[in-house]
């Protein structure tokens, strides 16, 4: 009696497996074709920014001179204004964002310079013991006494690297080139938000794929019975 009330147990389990499954994959493919959907929209959309983008340099170059606005002016320190930021909230499926850096992070301080600087100008090699000079009116070191230790050298500071690229093509910029700058920003955003979307999008496609091999091994078993 006992052997027949678990058959009919797993006979009743069955159905109610299969359609659990069918609403798993329905609910996935249904956010699959939503993704895709947003996907379609946000390559538009950074197709259009590009355009903007292109057209507004062209503007630039035309009031301010094609030589005036090019590789020319880039300056010689460049710091990075975005930054792509990682994480998998869950087993492969990673995730990307991109985020503004900002001023004085500790990604952008710069390094400090570990060589000194002679009277002439001309930067000396590091050395573990420093020259001292004698202070004007100070006795000489008697015989025997212990030298003087080195002053730690103060940290050199190196210059800040112009945090905003508009500033390479001189103070007062044309608003076309501004118009530019915030075209590709934006453009530059909606790749971190594409990148992103094609990670969910790939992570979607082998759930579903996963979902429909359970389901007909489900199928198999309960036309086996």
């Amino acid at each position: 009696m006992a052997a027949a009330g678990d058959g009919r147990t797993a006979a009743a389990s069955g159905p109610e497996a299969l359609l659990s499954l069918s609403r798993q994959v329905d609910a996935s493919l249904v956010q699959l074709f939503l993704e895709l959907e947003q996907l379609e929209g946000k390559r538009v959309a950074l197709n259009a920014r590009v355009e903007e983008g292109w057209f507004s340099l062209s503007k630039t170059r035309y009031a301010m001179g094609a030589k005036s606005v090019g590789p020319l002016q880039y300056s010689s320190s460049m710091a990075p204004c975005f930054r792509v930021r990682t994480s998998e909230p869950e087993p492969g499926r990673p995730e990307f964002e991109v985020v503004f850096s900002e001023p004085g992070s500790p990604q952008e301080a710069p390094a400090a310079d570990a060589h000194g600087v002679s009277d002439s100008g001309e930067p000396e090699p590091a050395s573990p013991v420093l020259r001292r000079r004698p202070q004007p009116g100070a006795s000489p070191p008697q015989p025997g006494a212990s030298p003087p230790q080195p002053a730690p050298p103060p940290a050199a500071v190196a210059p800040a690297p112009e945090r905003d690229p508009l500033t390479w093509f001189g103070i007062l910029v044309p608003q076309s080139l501004r118009q530019a700058q915030g075209s590709f920003r934006a453009a530059l955003l909606l790749a971190g938000e594409i990148a992103a979307l094609q990670s969910r999008i790939e992570w979607g496609r082998a759930r579903v794929q996963g979902l429909l091999r359970e389901k007909r091994k489900l199928l198999e078993q309960l036309q086996a019975a």
